[in-house]
This record gives structure tokens, C-alpha cells and sequence, in this order.
């Protein structure tokens, strides 16, 4: 990707670049910007031509930002870019929004300026549904790019009153646990089908000691006696693992707790299963 002032720069006349262009050897994607079609089109590169075009304030926002810090599951179709008020740019090959320079927390992720971490969450909060967020924020925290304190002061700091994402997210982070993130999407599917079904009185990541090593739960009724663990993996292929594994799932029984699985089928697919397991567990 590269501006028709760089050409110019490097002794490309106008002429030849519209003649490169007729040719097919360049495409212009934007005003003043061109990629070279030996390169296959792909999102980061039209990320790049909006960023070029828009000029050196611009940053990626938005779904294009979570991409390039990898959030799970957030995938940009178009270029969403940021920026600051009073630069104005328009265009039908992007999505262009504007924000204060101090709140969007501009550094350089990739090489590509991009916004913040807790700024491109609250851009999330309001562009992803309510799950699909909850799994990119917990894939955020979970990798230490941000903490539930970090979103809460961002949000003191710079939300406003009825900014687009702020309810969201200050929605978001009352039901989740400040100290544990959920460590994968089927952890999140499974807090949300207990919490939309009324079970809320769970600790997450609930600690047990046995022979001297402390293990970890994911979600714990303590006053029934009951563990429900999330247990998403097909097949272990290494054999301490699956030795650790078992030693852990023999735990809860030392204990006087039974425990219940939540696997992908049963949650994504059989949700009403797992409740009567857990309901009938509870009775028994």
C-alpha cells in the first residue's frame, strides 16, 4: 500500500502511475492511495489503505483494533478507523468515527496505529452482541491486556453519559468475577446459561487442597456440596495432563462434593440437559 505523494516522492510521475493502473499492475482503493495487485487483497491491507488515506491521525478502531490485538472471535468485514474531532474524512470503504485523542489511548500494535485496549472494548460493547462481547473482554483479561480496575477507571475516567458502550459494559463488568476471567468461550456460555436461568450463587475458580496441591474449580456451590466444571477438550494428548486431570476430578469426592460436567454439547446445544442434571444432582 502506498500514497501517490510517496510515488511522487520517488520520481513516479502521475502519468505512470495511471498508466501502472490501466495495466493492472496497480489498483487505486482510495483517493492518493494504491496497492500493488501482486499482493493478495486481505483485511489488513485494506485496514492499511484506510489508514493512509485518512492521514497520519487515524488509527484502527473498533472491530479492525480487535483484530490486530487478536480478540477471539471479533473479525472486521470493512475497516472501522478512528479520528480525532475536528479531522474530518468520509468514505464507503470504511467506517470512520471520531473521539477525544486522550481517550482513545492511541499506541502501535503490529506497526499499526491502533486505539487502546479498554477504548476498543467500549467501541465493542456497543457494535458486538452481548455474548460476543463478553468473550472478547474475557480473552482480553485473560491474556493480561486489560483488568476488570483498568476498564472500570478507563470508564470513570472518559466515559460520558450516555456514550454508546458504556451501559454495556458497566453491565458487564458487575457480573464478572474481578479476579478470575473465564479461560475460555464454553466458560462463558456456561456463566451465562446459569445467570439467564436464575443460578447466580456460584464462585468461580474455587480453590479445594488435596495431598498438598490446590486445585481449581470452575464453578462451586458450596452450600450444596456441588462442582460444576467446564470440560470442553476432545482428547489430551499429553499423558501428565491426563494424569493431573484425573487426580483432579477425584478431589471433589475426598471432599463430600459431587461434581457435574458442562461440555460444549450439552451447553451450546443440550442447555436444558445440563439443567436437569444439576437440578437432579442437587436433589439427590
Amino acid at each position: 500500500m502506498f500514497r501517490a505523494e510517496r510515488a511522487t516522492a520517488l520520481g513516479i510521475t502521475p502519468n505512470q502511475l495511471a498508466r501502472l493502473t490501466q495495466q493492472g499492475v496497480l489498483e487505486r482503493v482510495l483517493p492518493h492511495t494504491y496497492r500493488m495487485t501482486s499482493v493478495a487483497p486481505s483485511s489488513r491491507q485494506r485496514l492499511s489503505a484506510a489508514l493512509l488515506w485518512a492521514g497520519e491521525h487515524a488509527a484502527a478502531a473498533g472491530r479492525s483494533a480487535a483484530e490486530l490485538y487478536r480478540l477471539e472471535g471479533v473479525h472486521a468485514s470493512d475497516p472501522e478507523i478512528v479520528l480525532p474531532h475536528g479531522v474530518r474524512a468520509r468514505t464507503s470503504h470504511a467506517t470512520v468515527d471520531h473521539g477525544d485523542l486522550p481517550a482513545l489511548m492511541v499506541r502501535t500494535v503490529d506497526r499499526v496505529r491502533t486505539t487502546g485496549v479498554e477504548s476498543t472494548l467500549l467501541r465493542l460493547a456497543h457494535l458486538l452482541e452481548a455474548e460476543a462481547f463478553e468473550i472478547a473482554c474475557e480473552d482480553a483479561r485473560r491474556r493480561r491486556l486489560t483488568s476488570v480496575p483498568a476498564l472500570r477507571a478507563y470508564l470513570d475516567r472518559f466515559a460520558r453519559r450516555g456514550h454508546p458502550g458504556v451501559k454495556s459494559m458497566r453491565r458487564l463488568l458487575v457480573q464478572l468475577d474481578p479476579d478470575h476471567p473465564a479461560r475460555s468461550t464454553l466458560e462463558v456460555r456456561t456463566r451465562r446459561l446459569l445467570v439467564a436461568h436464575g443460578i447466580t450463587d456460584f464462585i468461580r475458580e474455587y480453590p479445594i487442597v488435596s495431598g498438598g496441591r490446590t486445585y481449581y474449580f470452575d464453578f462451586a456451590f458450596p452450600a450444596l456440596r456441588l462442582i460444576l466444571e467446564v470440560n470442553g477438550r476432545r482428547w489430551n494428548d499429553d499423558a501428565a495432563d491426563y494424569e493431573l486431570d484425573n487426580e483432579k476430578w477425584s478431589v471433589p469426592g475426598q471432599h463430600g462434593y459431587r461434581i457435574v460436567f458442562a461440555t460444549w454439547n450439552k451447553v451450546t446445544h443440550q442447555p436444558q440437559q445440563l439443567l436437569r442434571e444439576l437440578t437432579a444432582t442437587i436433589a439427590a
